[in-house]
């Protein structure tokens, strides 16, 4: 059973983790950053909820989307590879300008094949931490003792 405090914690930090995640991925390529880090602390948020709420609970509400996740990942991930050779090379980077309120906003291949990784690296961390916490959890309970003889 989980401490009330440990479940409002996860209450109140998981969303704010989930944003940190956002806003890294999002200056990725400005600044240090990026995919794979944004990922990683994404997956630190539902481990969270994990240790707050149990493996079986966050198995039903997140585990039917991790190896989807998973699959769109490396999906994004070929295809911005795969755009870059309309643009001259594999991995060449390609951008789109849009001008929004007088911004420019630069969408391009790096910002996709980052979100690839991004998912790959969230439906990996989390599916290993369920599996984990699922085996922890599994060795904590005491093992049956035999009817009439030595336990």
């Amino acid at each position: 059973m989980t401490e009330i405090y440990l479940r409002l914690v996860d209450l109140i930090l998981t969303p704010v983790i989930m944003l940190i995640a956002i806003m890294l991925f999002l200056r990725g390529h400005d600044l240090p950053g990026g995919g794979f880090i944004a990922g990683l602390v994404f997956a630190a948020a539902i481990e969270l909820t994990i240790l707050a709420r149990g493996a079986e609970a966050t198995r039903e509400r997140y585990g039917p989307w991790m190896t989807p996740l998973i699959g769109v990942g490396l999906s994004l991930a070929v295809i911005a590879g795969l755009i870059g050779v309309y643009g001259g090379g594999f991995f060449h980077g390609m951008w789109i300008e849009f001008y929004v309120g007088g911004d420019k906003l630069k969408l391009g291949t790096p910002q996709l094949f980052d979100l690839g990784v991004m998912l790959v690296v969230i439906g990996m961390a989390i599916t290993y931490l369920l599996r984990l916490s699922e085996a922890a959890e599994a060795a904590a309970r005491p093992l049956p003792t035999k009817e009439g003889g030595q336990s």
